[in-house]
């Protein structure tokens, strides 16, 4: 293999063609380039081109095969007889890292259209659709544009919701509609068009798996009856609120509260205001009940 690896390393895998069949997972080598993935044992290889690559899925297994897996991640691609999947198993940072490269390898430097944003709050906005460059980092996504110094930027920590669209602009195609909240507290809209269809799909895998990390986060931060007033009280009012009358203390007892929930990252300071963080606003809405006191 002439092409520089980025990414080797032993596994167990198993190739499935569509049909529940009772084959088993196989030792060996998972080597990959930036064109194309190599599974390997000591009598045969399956090559995969990345190209021919339509989905990625961390921890979905086939249920036939269920049994002999823990971390995996499972790779759906266009075969000879249609989608086939192969299943990777490694040790959780190995198989971390390789889905992180395998992303990059798959989204970064693909051409997309985007129009951003499409909506702020809930008004509609006159703006062009333009070209650009998709890059993906850890926890965002860039689009760099033609005649632009500042790339289109989309913290995973901002994203409210993932959805699809059969059009954008005058023209139809297969869209990704990204709602976040700016820094101002509003919801805006992106629309992003990847020239193929496949990376709509695997740009949304991507968003939602960077989300669902996050989320692991916010759920091992502890939280006080007294921030948790807080919370669901910022959330409620916008942060316009009598913070010594919510938590019947003294300002010096107020300020404690309000500095440990802020070192937490859970809400910060807009002007004259208070607002939840994005991972504020996780805790509100994935853990409603829990803060709901």
């Amino acid at each position: 293999m002439t092409e520089d690896i980025v990414a080797d390393f032993t596994s167990r895998f198993f190739l499935n063609s569509g049909d529940d069949g009772d084959g088993a997972p196989t030792n060996g080598r998972v080597v990959m380039t930036r064109k194309r993935l190599v599974l390997a044992t000591t009598d045969d290889k399956t090559t995969i081109a990345l190209s021919n690559v339509v989905d990625v899925n961390v921890g979905s297994v086939p249920a036939h095969v269920k049994q002999f897996f823990d971390d995996t991640v499972t790779i759906g691609f266009k075969g000879p007889t249609g989608i086939q999947s192969a299943v990777i198993e490694s040790e959780g940072d190995t198989l971390e890292t390789f889905v992180a490269i395998l992303f990059r390898c798959l989204l970064n430097g693909r051409t997309v259209a985007v129009k951003h944003p499409a909506r702020v709050g809930g008004r509609v906005k006159n703006t062009s659709v333009r070209k650009g460059k998709l890059r993906i980092k850890k926890r965002s996504i860039e689009v760099t544009t033609a005649g632009s110094d500042d790339p289109v930027s989309i913290d995973v920590e901002s994203v409210m919701n993932i959805g699809r669209s059969n059009r954008l602009g005058d023209d139809d195609r297969v869209t990704l509609v990204v709602k976040w909240i700016d820094d101002g507290g509003l919801t805006s809209t992106t629309l992003i068009a990847p020239a193929k269809s496949q990376y709509v799909n695997l740009l949304a895998r991507f968003l939602r798996l960077e989300f669902d990390d996050l989320r692991e986060e916010v759920e091992d931060v502890e939280l006080s009856d007294p921030e948790k007033r807080v919370l669901v009280s910022v959330h409620a009012t916008g942060g316009d609120i009598d913070f010594t009358n919510l938590l019947d203390g003294d300002p010096a007892y107020v300020t404690n509260v309000l500095n440990s929930v802020k070192n937490k990252d859970l809400i910060v300071e807009n002007g004259d205001g208070i607002s939840l963080t994005a991972k504020g606003r996780i805790i509100v809405s994935q853990r409603i009940e829990d803060v709901n006191v």
